[in-house]
């Protein structure tokens, strides 16, 4: 498996709009991988995991093959990760794909009435099918992906995902605070092996794991993985989704992290599986 990191930040981007504290300061007088657009990530060329504004962006000025993707996991309805206005550009006479084929999401129920919504208004649907996801649920995407939804600890009925393809899985693990009880106990119960983990790290290096996490909260999460046998010394990990709230930049950040076998996400990486 491949997976993209498009964006690797949280809502304010990083720097943030407006912002002129010492962590953004840092951050931008250092520029190339310290600066960060929201989050948003690409397995396989094919299947994309959540659709923030800066999409858009990507489609232009970078290489995210938007008119080809035909399947979209949400997260969340937060609009660093859901901008359901620029799905109706997918709708006749703002866009005219090669196919009619329709363009696939799958999305907790409030994210799917806001959108369904929205097309609603629009000639054939926006070229777009709909699949609501709850937490547990485990469903087919493309005929290749088994995805399973695990309720994150963030906002109304957020989740974040497990992903297979039949030789390789991974847990795209934001946004989340520490896991919940009962996402722990699936992990504990299932001991799905992990060949990639990524981790939200929105805090930086506070120890908080109310909403987000900060580093201490991901070494205890990924420490509870271990013991599940869902980790090993095989299982690459990164950490991802920063805020200049958590007050470090990417290479601030890098050396800390190393100490512990794990990387650090930047707009643009690419890591093989």
């Amino acid at each position: 498996m491949k997976l993209k990191y498009y964006g690797t930040a949280a809502y304010e981007g990083f720097p943030a709009l407006f912002c002129a504290c010492d962590a953004c300061k840092r951050a931008r007088a250092a520029g190339g991988r310290n600066i960060r657009s929201r989050s948003q990530a690409l397995i396989n060329d094919e299947l994309l995991i959540d659709f923030p504004a800066d999409t858009a962006m990507r489609f232009l000025y970078g290489d995210l093959p938007l008119p080809e993707l035909r399947h979209c996991l949400i997260t969340h309805k937060h609009s660093d990760h859901f901008y359901p206005m620029d799905v109706v550009a997918r709708c006749p006479v703002f866009a005219y794909p090669e196919t009619e084929d329709p363009m696939h999401f799958y999305l907790p129920e409030n994210c799917e009435k806001e959108l369904a919504l929205r097309l609603s208004e629009q000639p054939d649907g926006g070229r777009v099918k709909l699949h609501t996801v709850k937490p547990f649920d485990v469903f087919n995407v493309a005929g290749i992906y088994t995805v399973t939804a695990l309720p994150a600890h963030h906002s109304a009925e957020a989740v974040f995902y497990m992903i297979e393809d039949g030789e390789k899985r991974i847990l795209y693990a934001h946004d989340t605070g520490s896991f919940l009880p009962e996402a722990q106990e699936f992990f504990k119960k299932e001991k799905p092996h992990f060949d990639f983990v990524s981790y939200d790290c929105t805090y930086g290096l506070d120890d908080n794991g109310s909403h987000h996490m900060g580093f201490p909260v991901v070494l205890r999460m990924d420490e509870m993985l271990r013991e599940c046998g869902c980790v090993d010394s095989k299982t690459v990990r990164y950490i991802n989704h920063f805020s200049h709230n958590g007050k470090v930049t990417y290479d601030e950040m890098v050396p800390i992290a190393k100490k512990h076998g794990i990387g650090v996400a930047y707009d643009g990486l690419t890591v093989r599986i």
